[in-house]
């Protein structure tokens, strides 16, 4: 077997093997030099995400500057850059899947650095500008995109170029978008306008917008509305500081992916919560919620869910009994993280007492009491399992004789599936 993988009589077997060494750089290029067949399908991968690793020399940069035209090249010259390698067997840029403007932007300076080459910001961005354009043109198809950029400019032609070359973001899958990257409004709205007509196949979208005293560009909501609404597969989407007005609009066109979407994590967001905007979700199992600004936003959830996780100042449990009921035997994983000690916690453990099934169960903020022994008790699935209790779990007090007998209680109902415990109180 092992002569068949290395010969390349099993191709489709060692694709798989070399797949899942794609972090393992190092692993990957020895496997590149056993013969010409490895050789072949290593380099590829090598290639998919090569400003991934912080590691790596950033020399492989030459490697692209010899698919230039000579035009470009020449305007290479001009900042002292001369291009004297012959094109080597592969054309790299064209196997490219992920691309990270912030990573290609540290790359790029230090190539620069590695050169010895005193540039200004311009002139790296121009550097910058001629490889996202290379990749283009070679024909390579994103599977990841990663839009946070806020060092550099990206010229307005690029994104012309994005917009012709159709192929590119024809199998986008991951898009992260975030308001602080530097683009005017002419660049967001070519950028989005070409999302919306040629990526229509991501999975996973996050929307993130930073707290800032300047006007967020990538948020004009009408092209990403269409954008969103121009999937045909979303199932995980994240949305992580918007105020009410975005919020609100973004959910209203999330209303449109309602069949696939699967996952929906909401951060920092401001919202006035009236209506149960995601109680149509058909396919809706997880929901992450994190520093809420209003006490009823869980409500907008009327689905069953698998994996609930909720992260405030204070967890009110009267918020969430309807989605814990609902969800019943479905639950699987319940994450609870609240700094104070969470309100109306005796609701919270006749909730849970409908979700037997649970797995995975992280709380902060509960009281070590029987009532909540007892509930462990019944969770005969869990296998993971941290709490951190607010009570003083070992104060040496009065209360010695009973804290003794709950935990030893404890110890008892613990379940024969658990493989990881994790207990604190608050004075740890």
């Amino acid at each position: 077997m092992a002569t068949k993988i290395f010969t390349g009589d099993t191709p489709e077997l060692m694709e798989i093997i070399l797949n899942n060494l794609s972090n393992e750089i190092y692993s990957l290029y020895s496997c590149a030099l056993v013969n010409r067949h490895l050789c072949e399908m290593s380099i590829p991968i090598l290639w998919q995400d090569p400003f991934l690793f912080k590691r790596r020399n950033p020399s492989f940069i030459s490697q692209y500057f010899s698919f230039l035209g000579k035009d470009e090249k020449l305007g290479l010259k001009n900042f002292g850059i001369n291009i004297e390698i012959s094109k080597p067997l592969f054309d790299y840029a064209k196997f490219l899947k992920v691309l990270s403007l912030s990573n290609l932007g540290y790359k790029v300076k230090q190539w620069t650095d590695l050169k010895h080459l005193e540039l200004d910001d311009s002139s790296k961005m121009h550097i910058i500008n001629l490889l996202i354009k290379l990749f283009a043109e070679s024909g390579a198809t994103l599977h990841k995109l990663d839009l946070f950029f806020i060092d550099y400019e990206i010229n307005l032609e690029i994104f012309y170029s994005l917009e012709q070359h159709e192929i590119f973001f024809s199998q986008l899958e991951n898009l992260y978008l975030n308001t602080a990257s530097r683009l005017n409004t002419e660049c967001t709205a070519t950028l989005l306008r070409t999302l919306a007509k040629n990526a229509t196949k991501i999975s996973s979208l996050q929307l993130e917008r930073p707290y800032s005293e300047h006007e967020p560009q990538l948020f004009h909501i009408q092209p990403l509305i269409r954008m969103i609404k121009s999937q045909e597969q979303l199932k995980k989407v994240s949305l992580n500081g918007l105020d009410s007005t975005q919020f609100y609009a973004i959910i209203t066109a999330l209303e449109s992916q309602k069949n696939s979407l699967q996952e929906i994590m909401i951060d920092h967001c401001k919202y006035d919560a009236k209506s149960e905007l995601l109680k149509n979700y058909k396919n809706l199992e997880r929901f992450h919620i994190r520093v809420s600004y209003h006490p009823d936003q869980l409500k907008m959830v009327n689905r069953k869910l698998s994996n609930l996780e909720v992260a405030d100042e204070q967890i009110d449990a009267s918020t969430m009994v309807h989605i814990l009921e609902k969800s019943g035997t479905f639950l699987q994983r319940l994450t609870l993280d609240s700094v104070e000690n969470i309100l109306n916690e005796n609701l919270l453990i006749e909730a849970l007492k409908s979700c037997p099934n649970i797995r995975y169960l992280d709380i902060s903020g509960i009281e070590f009491s029987k009532q909540f022994i007892a509930l462990i008790g019944t969770l005969q699935n869990l296998f993971f399992l941290k709490l951190w209790f607010y009570g003083d779990i070992d104060d040496d007090d009065d209360d010695d004789d009973e804290l003794t007998m709950l935990v030893t209680q404890f110890a008892k109902v613990l379940p024969l599936t658990l493989q990881y415990l994790d207990l604190k109180d608050n004075t740890s």
